[in-house]
């Protein structure tokens, strides 16, 4: 079920309210994760929840994430088409060497698109991914990997 626009409008107001980094830069290729836990919330009071999980936990809003809707999809862009021929190029490496990112990469945009919260933070070390893993699967996230 997509989300109306008026749901758009107020989810991204909250989120803005929240300050995480990075919300939906539409031009910013993601090409791959690295020192980033992801994972989906489907409900915008969770995703609120999380948030403040996370930063009670240390974690400072330049280390999160927070993608929605179809502008977060085009980010990650699991084919490159959207970004240019250097993108594309990366992701057909990724895909002749059998990177498991592509799999990753296509089930972000589908959540993207179903109208889920996609949540990335930055932790370098095993402690603090550990932290991050707990928090969203807490709120109800789902698909949470490192």
């Amino acid at each position: 079920m997509q989300p109306t626009d008026a749901a758009r409008r107020e989810t991204q107001v909250a989120l803005q309210e929240q300050a995480p980094n990075d919300r939906n830069k539409t031009s910013a290729f993601i090409a791959y994760g690295i020192d980033k836990v992801v994972g989906f919330i489907d409900d915008l009071g969770d995703v609120k929840a999380a948030l403040g999980d996370l930063r009670t936990a240390g974690f400072k809003a330049e280390d999160i994430q927070v993608l929605t809707g179809e502008e977060g999809a085009r980010r990650i862009d699991d084919n490159g088409d959207e970004h240019g021929e250097l993108a594309h190029i990366l992701r057909s490496i990724q895909k002749t060497l059998g990177d498991y990112e592509i799999p990753h990469a296509k089930r972000h945009e589908q959540e993207l698109l179903a109208g889920h919260f996609g949540i990335g933070v930055t932790a370098k070390d095993e402690e603090d991914r550990n932290k991050v893993r707990d928090i969203p699967k807490s709120h109800n996230g789902h698909f949470v990997n490192f």
